[in-house]
Formats: structure tokens, sequence, C-alpha cells
């Protein structure tokens, strides 16, 4: 009975690793809406709303100035321009993160 016991314990345990790892794990995805898209202005490491036409800063590349995307949990993450052009202004999306940087971006989980 003891060994029983003993073996539920131990899977109970690993149960509960393997959730929190999960929970908190690198490939979470965030469900949020896109607010505002910032395209590059010029080459001075400006981005310009396409809305509001508020100015922010990006980080430059080899070809030009990053674009951005603002979501509605109040984030504004740098994007790959030529990648993430189909996503629109108020469409629902799944994202994942790394630092100021989208890692994923996907329209359905």
């Amino acid at each position: 009975m003891k060994r029983k016991t003993g073996i539920l314990g131990g899977l109970i345990a690993v149960l509960i690793i393997l959730l929190v790892v999960y929970v908190s794990g690198p490939n979470r995805l965030d469900k949020v809406v896109i607010v505002e898209k910032y395209y590059p202005h010029f080459s001075d490491g400006k981005a310009i709303g396409f809305k509001t036409n508020e100015v922010i800063d990006v980080s430059k590349t080899e070809e030009g100035s990053n674009c951005a995307m603002k979501f509605d949990n109040g984030k504004i993450y740098e994007i790959d321009c030529d990648r993430y052009l189909s996503y629109k202004v108020d469409e629902t999306v799944y994202i994942s993160s790394d630092g100021n940087q989208v890692k994923t971006i996907q329209r359905k989980r």
C-alpha cells in the first residue's frame, strides 16, 4: 500500500511540474488585437503609425528600419515588414514574443 501511495505521489508531482512548465513556457501564445501598425519613416530609425501618425523609434536592419505593431495589451513589438504585411488593424491574432520582437503571429490557434 505504501508503494502505491509513493508512486501515485510521484506521478502527481511530475504532472504538477509539467503543468507549470507548460503554462510559463516560451511557446505560450497570447490572444491580442492589432491596434496600430507602424511603417518605416525614411531610414532614420523611426516608424510612423498608419492610423494615428504617431512616430516611434525602431531598430535599423540591413534593408532599412523595422516595422512595428501595437496590440490591445499596450505593447508595441517590432516585426518583419514583408513577412507580416497581410495582418490588418483590428484583427485578432495569437502572438509569441522575444524581447521587443514578435517571434510568431498567427490568425488561428
